[in-house]
């Protein structure tokens, strides 16, 4: 559905390029997860993908089409990279001033259900001027997820709901991927929900394309193991569900019935176990890694 091509930035003031031949592509209906540290390029690649930068080197299609070559490509995007609403003017009147925009009036009845989602249906006939960061952050994720787009850019789209705000925008955007499959690229630094959200990950460091890998879907229990037990005992079961790295299993909550009862047997018979900790996050280990 979109496609980078060897894609550069460089910015008249640097001697360094920003993002540097990044090439990935992002199917009908995929959720993408867009990670890296500070600095690391994430941001110039969403603006690249909004045209509110043009790229160096290298393009991007959507559907086939440069993204650059006219206007109003981009007319099915949702985005949301920095808060971008016109201060003075109401919540409710800033969506309804988008949606006429867009040419989308007959949308203005998901106005309602989207303030709601994004828990600012008290707040929409106060000025977004006044104010806290959250809530102007979700002012233009409102405004991003209104007009019911096919494709999403969103950064930092969890900041300043609450844990029940966020679990209701992950379960809408699944629904969203799923039954309408509308493809979404989103950043965030809140990795446990990215990953209870994502299909699959790129890792950006220092405006290269450090990584790309699917998503775990499930979390895991880790086993630390007893330093002087005999592992090799547990070399038969190993699998894609249940690693050995050093003296920590890994054994994934996705494992069958048989395999588990297996596997905490031989660990129970030769005393091998130390101690149990749950892994929810996997996303962590490339920011220690990186």
């Amino acid at each position: 559905m979109l496609k980078i091509e060897q894609l550069s930035k460089k910015f008249a003031e640097n001697d360094f390029y920003s993002l540097d031949n990044v090439s990935m592509e992002i199917q009908k209906g995929e959720i993408v997860g867009l990670i890296g540290k500070n600095g690391a390029g994430k941001s110039t690649l969403m603006k690249l993908m909004a045209k509110s930068l043009k790229p160096t080197d290298g393009k991007i299609t959507y559907n086939g089409e440069d993204i650059n070559s006219r206007d109003n490509v981009l007319t099915d995007f949702g985005i949301m990279i920095d808060p971008v609403f016109y201060p003075e003017m109401s919540v409710i009147d800033n969506l309804k001033f988008y949606l006429k925009l867009h040419g989308k009036t007959d949308l203005y009845p998901n106005i309602e259900k989207t303030l709601k989602l994004v828990e600012l249906w008290e707040a929409r006939n106060r000025k977004p001027k006044g104010f806290s960061f959250g809530m102007k952050q979700r002012t233009a994720l409102a405004i991003a997820l209104v007009a019911e787009p096919d494709f999403l850019i969103l950064d930092e789209p969890f900041v300043g709901l609450d844990p029940i705000g966020v679990q209701k925008l992950i379960d809408i955007l699944k629904t969203w991927s799923s039954e309408r499959q509308i493809s979404m690229l989103i950043s965030s630094h809140q990795l446990g929900e990215l990953e209870a959200l994502c299909d699959r990950y790129v890792y950006i460091e220092d405006g290269k394309l450090a990584d790309a890998f699917d998503g775990k879907e499930h979390p895991s229990v880790l086993v630390n193991l007893d330093p002087a037990g005999d592992y090799r005992v547990l070399a038969d079961y190993l699998s894609e569900d249940i690693t050995l790295d050093g003296q920590v299993l890994e054994i994934s909550t996705a494992t069958d019935k048989e395999s588990l009862n297996v596997i905490f047997d031989l660990l129970v018979r030769h005393n091998l176990m130390n101690s149990l900790a749950i892994k929810e996050n996997h996303l962590k280990e490339i920011f220690m890694k990186g």
